[in-house]
């Protein structure tokens, strides 16, 4: 067998490409966002309340859908086998038990969703609800710091 010394050597990755790998894994695994801009907006919101208020929702506020019209809030073990539409096909594939630490806010504007993860050290929607929840845009919810994170109530109807 015959080695050829003008075949160009094989060139491996650079480094950038290794460590981009392990990030576009990790983005593709968690299935959704984590929309630090819209958490910002959620806190200012709390933060500025006097008495209750709105959850933001506009071009200025970093909403995944600016004009949404319905948001389902998705927490840690929630069962997702029953959740309506337009929200059902968005939540197929979210790991609720994979984490106790985030949840899911799913946008909607009709046909249009977005989901995201807030972290729920600094905003939680999520204090004893098991299932999935949906709410219209107009609908008034009430903020209290409890070690260090808003724990957000909608308002009773």
């Amino acid at each position: 067998m015959k080695f050829s010394q003008d075949k160009k050597p094989v060139q491996l990755p650079t480094a950038g490409v290794f460590l981009a790998v392990p990030l576009l894994l990790g983005v593709s695994l968690t299935g959704c966002a984590q929309n630090s801009g819209y958490q910002e907006s959620l806190a200012s919101a709390a933060d500025n309340a006097q008495g209750t208020f709105s959850l933001p929702r506009g071009e200025d506020i970093d909403a995944p859908i600016p004009l949404w019209e319905k948001v389902l809030i998705v927490c840690p073990y929630s069962d997702t086998k029953l959740v309506p539409e337009p929200f059902a096909k968005d939540v197929q594939n979210l790991d609720t038990a994979s984490t106790e630490s985030m949840q899911w806010l799913l946008f909607s504007e009709q046909n249009n969703v977005s989901r995201i993860s807030v972290e729920r050290a600094a905003i939680d929607f999520c204090q004893g609800e098991s299932r999935p929840i949906e709410y219209e845009s107009n609908r008034a919810w009430n903020a209290e710091k409890h070690d260090g994170a808003w724990v957000m109530t909608p308002t009773a109807e």
